[in-house]
C-alpha cells in the first residue's frame, strides 16, 4: 500500500487555510493536510518533515510567497509548489518559472480547480516542469 501524500497550506489568513484544508480533504485519506499561518511556521515544519506539495499564498507578512518558495527549493528542491494570489498571477512568470512552481492559482480559488490542480501536481511530481498554456510554469 502506498504512503499518503502530504500536503502544506501556507496562509495568513485563516479562514482560507480553513477551506482549503477542507476541501483538499475530500480528496479522501490517501492525503495528509498541514496547516501554517505563515513562511516562518511552514519553513520550520518543511524543516522536520518531508512535504509532496507545498500550497501558499504569496503576499503574507515577514515572509512572502516567493522567499518561502526560495527556501523550499534549497530544502527540499523535488517538493512541489503552488502558488495562490489576488494580485495577478501573470504579473509572476518569471519568477513562477526561475523557483520551478507547478502553478499560479488566481483567488478567489474555485474548489474544483484546486482539486484537479493538486491531483495533477501530485500525479506529475516526479515529472521536469514546462511552460503550460496559461505562460506559468506547470508540469506535463
Amino acid at each position: 500500500m502506498s504512503t499518503r501524500r502530504r500536503i502544506l497550506l501556507v496562509d495568513d489568513d485563516t479562514r482560507v487555510l480553513f477551506v482549503l484544508g477542507e476541501t483538499l480533504g475530500t480528496l479522501g485519506d490517501r492525503y495528509e493536510i498541514v496547516s501554517a499561518e505563515n513562511g516562518q511556521s511552514a519553513l520550520a515544519i518543511l524543516r522536520e518533515t518531508h512535504f509532496d506539495l507545498v500550497i501558499t499564498d504569496l503576499r503574507m507578512p515577514d515572509m512572502n510567497g516567493v522567499e518561502l518558495t526560495e527556501a523550499i527549493r534549497a530544502l527540499s528542491p523535488t517538493t512541489g509548489v503552488i502558488w495562490m494570489t489576488a494580485y495577478d498571477c501573470r504579473t509572476l512568470v518569471d519568477q513562477a518559472a526561475r523557483l520551478e512552481v507547478f502553478r499560479c492559482l488566481d483567488k478567489p480559488l474555485e474548489i474544483d480547480d484546486i482539486r484537479d490542480t493538486v491531483r495533477e501536481a501530485l500525479g506529475q511530481a516526479a515529472k521536469k516542469p514546462t511552460t503550460g498554456s496559461e505562460g506559468v510554469p506547470r508540469l506535463e
